[in-house]
C-alpha cells in the first residue's frame, strides 16, 4: 500500500491569534526581564537585626532583615538623570546611608557584621547619601 500525502492549510486565525497573543505578552515579560534589580545583603556574622528604609524615587518601603537574610527592590528600566535609589539602616545604634546606581540585571550590595559596606560591593554602583538629584 502506498501513502499519500496531502497537504492541509491550517486556518489563518490560528496564527492571528498567537501574534496577538505575543504582542499583548511581549511587553510585559519584556518590563519584568529587563528591569534591573537591587539586593541588599546582610551578613550571617552580622548582630541583631538590620532596620532599613528603601527609597526608589519617592516609593518608599521600611522593614528589618536579620542575620543571613536580604531585601531589595526594582530600579527603572530607563532611568532618568533624577531618578534615585536610596537605602538607609542602622544596626547597633549607628545609621548608613547608601545611593544605589543599579546595573542590568542586578546590583547586589553587601553589608558586613558591623554594619558597613563589605569589600564584596562594587563600589561604582554606589556612593554616599546627598542632596536629591534636580535635573
Amino acid at each position: 500500500m502506498a501513502s499519500v500525502t496531502t497537504f492541509v492549510s491550517k486556518p489563518r486565525s490560528r496564527y492571528v491569534w498567537r501574534g496577538l497573543i505575543v504582542l499583548a505578552v511581549g511587553p510585559i515579560a519584556f518590563w519584568y526581564f529587563a528591569t534591573p534589580q537591587v539586593s541588599f545583603h546582610f551578613s550571617k556574622d552580622g548582630q541583631g537585626r538590620l532596620g532599613y528604609i528603601l527609597n526608589v524615587q519617592h516609593d518608599i518601603s521600611k522593614g528589618e532583615i536579620y542575620p543571613g537574610e536580604a531585601t531589595g527592590g526594582a530600579g527603572h528600566i530607563f532611568p532618568s538623570k533624577k531618578f534615585f535609589m536610596e537605602f538607609d539602616w542602622n544596626n547597633a545604634g549607628k545609621s548608613h546611608c547608601v545611593r544605589v546606581k543599579p546595573k542590568w540585571p542586578d546590583t547586589d550590595i553587601y553589608i558586613g557584621p558591623s554594619g558597613e559596606i563589605d569589600s564584596l560591593t562594587d563600589s561604582r554602583s554606589i556612593e554616599p547619601c546627598g542632596p536629591f538629584p534636580t535635573e
